[in-house]
């Protein structure tokens, strides 16, 4: 499966507008004339004034085909010329991932699945830079050793990808949690097992990390993932 991710940064103040918008018009546009929304989120920390959004194609053609559909309906239109006075955005920016095997979403379309305590989502998303070449040695690891980790300890992963198309030797990730406390124990948590030092003596040795980045996203009300 490949997955959109696009990145909008609004100037201050303007965000709110945009996302009406989207919201009412934009948004059913584009999950009637491309794929439904996988995601939407706005940042809590990191680039604040952000809003971020995943999209998933089975074809990665029929995404080419669906920009047609989408930029030839009256409603896509309709929002692009109602969000333009607002002037709302500085900067896009878009990737192309692809998820792993492991990847909790592997289909267009396939429901969420809410596996969290509550009804809040704090969302920890990470992105990974590696050396190239020591991307997948250290993803197989991961799977190995620190996912299981992972899995016992931490909120619920949403998706695993790697980039198919822009910085290429990133992997990007999501964790789900149902609080900022939440993430904190639980990460604490994983800091202090046993487990989890075995996954770092496997992956130390491969020098594989260039950079991590982190932000932490929260839904949109009409975020499927949610």
């Amino acid at each position: 499966m490949f997955i959109e991710q696009r990145i909008y940064t609004a100037h201050p103040g303007k965000l709110p507008a945009w996302l009406k918008l989207y919201s009412e018009i934009g948004g059913p546009a584009s999950s009637r004339t491309l794929t439904p929304l996988m995601g939407m989120f706005t940042v809590e920390f990191g680039q604040i004034n952000r809003v971020l959004f995943l999209r998933g194609f089975d074809d990665i053609d029929e995404r080419e085909r669906g920009m047609a559909r989408r930029d030839a309906d009256p409603d896509w239109q309709r929002f692009l010329g109602e969000t333009r006075p607002i002037n709302a955005l500085m900067a896009q920016e878009a990737k192309l991932l692809k998820t792993v095997s492991f990847s909790p979403i592997q289909k267009v379309g396939q429901p969420f699945e809410r596996k969290l305590d509550g009804d809040a989502m704090f969302v920890d998303h990470r992105t990974y830079d590696f050396h190239p070449g020591k991307a997948n040695a250290w993803i197989d690891a991961y799977e190995k050793f620190g996912k299981p980790v992972q899995d016992r300890l931490l909120g619920q992963l949403l998706f695993f990808a790697v980039t198919e198309c822009g910085p290429i030797n990133q992997a990007v990730f999501a964790w789900g949690y149902s609080s900022l406390g939440d993430r904190d124990r639980r990460r604490s948590q994983m800091m202090a097992d046993p487990g989890w030092a075995e996954f770092q003596k496997a992956t130390g040795p491969l020098g594989a990390l260039k950079q991590q980045s982190t932000l932490v996203l929260k839904p949109v009300p009409w975020s499927p993932i949610r």
